[in-house]
């Protein structure tokens, strides 16, 4: 075919598919014009990044549920179809990485104690739910999410393999974590703007759940502390302290433990710098806050203050029987004793039921909650986890989901510990092992884990982590890999370092 024929025929479509998809928007039938919008998009940063698609899919799954969080979860890119965009990046990720795998013959994952960890924690979910499938059907795949987000460790482990992959995801969370503050902010001035105008088909792109966000951003504070190096340092760090306080004037205490445990890993491993910063700007806050409260000139600084000791000294009270009178920790007592009655009926009920292999997935862990907490909350009651991915496990999976996720948690801790005790180890990878176990704190305490807002993120995480870290096996260098932009890497600095810096 004459080639100018074919770039006006190329044309042609071009413009008559970009009239339909106008067409489309303009009647407020936005599924088609988004579907083609992101698959514009990714195959621009294709051709520019020479990237893979399902490598930029996970980028862009990390950008969403950080940064849109609720609201990006609850998109449906096909109306028809409840399939959610973790499940779809999850699919097309396992799916090209079985191709790639299949002709190597060669497996997705390392021979290290992480690694075990998490594939004994999908195969005792996974043989739990074939059990539970026929009793409760789709109410079981629901549940069963807390397992399966576990497989986009080894799909972004995988990617931590390839410099430009890395480089590209590496960029990503930090994207993320800078753009979340003034979001985070601007959330809470102007809500309506953001469920009215930066909707599609009446689902908000940006819905921020505050104790996720709040968990995310102890995470990003750790995360840009450490991203930045040299004289980049003048707005990293000023950035991350004003996520940390932002962490510390907001109402989830999880995340504020999540980040006390972050700096306790800090401070074991000799790692000083983060948490004398950040210890020293919340001390002299503090202070100046302490000197306009006792002055009596200024209330509401005084109230501020008194607010933020109720919210810490409720972190302790777990029978839930203080009294608080600051206008953000009235319900305080009532959420810790919210979450004692069910944790105790989960722990109580699973081991009259179940102790070894558990409920099962699909079970109603709310029903003997909601009889012992309050029986007038019936059917208005809809929430499945008991606000604690341990309580979860113990309800779900018993005694073996328990083990599982010990081993789980101590392969995390050792593999952390190592880490961070190496003094050759990449910066932006300690400040991802930080982030990793300020999530999994928080999980602790409130609904994380068990949907794809906090799962996605910590288990690419947790993956991205251990893949920047392992010793990955020697591959024969790409020419194209040799990009002008590690000219502006400093002497011994960490490539995936360099490219957020620059």
């Amino acid at each position: 075919m004459n080639p100018r024929l074919k770039q006006r025929l190329i044309a042609l479509g071009g413009a008559l598919l970009a009239v339909g998809l106008g067409w489309l928007a303009a009647t407020g039938s936005y599924t088609l014009p988004a579907l083609a919008g992101v698959v514009a998009l990714a195959a621009i940063l294709v051709r520019v990044m020479r990237l893979s698609a399902e490598v930029i899919l996970l980028g862009l799954l990390l950008i969403g549920y950080i940064v849109g969080n609720r609201g990006f979860a609850q998109l449906l890119p096909v109306p028809w179809l409840p399939l959610f965009p973790a499940e779809w990046g999850l699919a097309a990720g396992l799916a090209w990485l079985v191709i790639q795998a299949a002709p190597r013959q060669t497996l997705p994952w390392r021979r290290d104690a992480l690694n075990r960890a998490v594939l004994l924690w999908l195969a005792a979910g996974t043989a739990r739910v074939v059990v539970d499938v026929p009793h409760y059907g789709i109410m079981a795949l629901r549940d069963y999410a807390m397992i399966y987000y576990a497989a986009f460790f080894f799909l972004a482990q995988h990617y931590a393999a390839d410099r430009r992959s890395r480089t590209f995801l590496v960029g990503c969370v930090a994207l993320a974590a800078i753009v979340l503050l003034p979001v985070y902010y601007l959330f809470s001035e102007f809500p309506l703007f953001f469920f009215t105008n930066l909707a599609v088909q009446g689902v908000p792109l940006i819905y921020l759940k505050g104790d996720l966000a709040a968990t995310f951003l102890a995470a990003g504070s750790i995360i840009v502390f450490h991203a930045a190096q040299g004289s980049m340092r003048w707005w990293s760090w000023p950035l991350a302290t004003a996520m940390f306080l932002a962490v510390a004037a907001s109402d989830s205490r999880a995340s504020l433990v999540g980040a006390a445990v972050a700096m306790l890993w800090l401070l074991l491993t000799r790692r000083w710098t983060y948490p004398a910063v950040q210890g020293g700007v919340a001390a002299a806050v503090l202070l100046g806050m302490a000197v306009l409260a006792f002055s009596g000139e200024a209330p509401s600084v005084e109230a501020r203050l008194h607010g933020l000791a109720e919210r810490v000294t409720s972190i302790a009270d777990f029978g839930g029987t203080r009294v608080y009178d600051s206008e953000g920790t009235l319900d305080k007592g009532d959420n810790n004793r919210f979450r004692m009655v069910w944790w105790w009926t989960v722990m109580n009920e699973t081991w009259q039921q179940g102790p070894v292999f558990g409920l099962g997935f699909g079970y109603d862990l709310a029903k003997s909650f909601v009889h012992a907490y309050d029986p007038a909350m019936g059917d208005d009651f809809t929430a499945r986890s008991p606000h604690s991915i341990v309580m979860s496990v113990i309800g779900r999976m018993g005694a073996i989901g328990l083990v599982a996720f010990i081993v789980l948690g101590a392969a995390i801790a050792h593999k952390t510990w190592r880490v961070l005790r190496s003094r050759t180890s990449d910066p932006f990878g300690c400040g991802l092992w930080c982030a990793v176990w300020v999530i999994l704190t928080s999980a602790c305490f409130g609904v994380v884990l068990e949907g794809p807002m906090g799962a996605v993120v910590f288990w690419t995480f947790l993956g991205l982590a251990n893949g920047m870290t392992a010793e990955a096996p020697a591959q024969v260098p790409d020419p194209a890999d040799h990009q002008p932009s590690d000219a502006g890497r400093q002497e011994g600095e960490p490539a995936a370092t360099a490219a957020v810096v620059n």
